[in-house]
C-alpha cells in the first residue's frame, strides 16, 4: 500500500532548503492536488508535455482519493 503526502521546505535553493512540515492528511493532500490542477499546462516541448500530462493524471487520482 502506498501513501500520498505533502512536504514543505524553505531555503535559498533546493539543495539548501530545510524541511518545515510533512502531512499525509487526506483532505490537505487532495486540496493541494486540486489547486495544482487549476494551473494551466505551459509546456511546449513534446517530452516535457507528456511528463506534465502524467503528473496531471496522478494529481487527478490523488484529488479523487485514489
Amino acid at each position: 500500500m502506498s501513501a500520498t503526502f505533502l512536504a514543505l521546505y524553505r531555503g535559498e535553493s533546493v539543495s539548501t532548503a530545510k524541511l518545515l512540515a510533512v502531512t499525509a492528511e487526506p483532505e490537505m493532500v487532495r486540496d493541494f492536488a486540486s489547486r495544482l490542477l487549476k494551473e494551466p499546462e505551459a509546456e511546449e516541448d513534446v517530452v516535457s508535455l507528456e511528463l506534465a500530462r502524467g503528473r496531471r493524471r496522478a494529481l487527478e487520482l490523488v484529488q479523487r482519493g485514489g
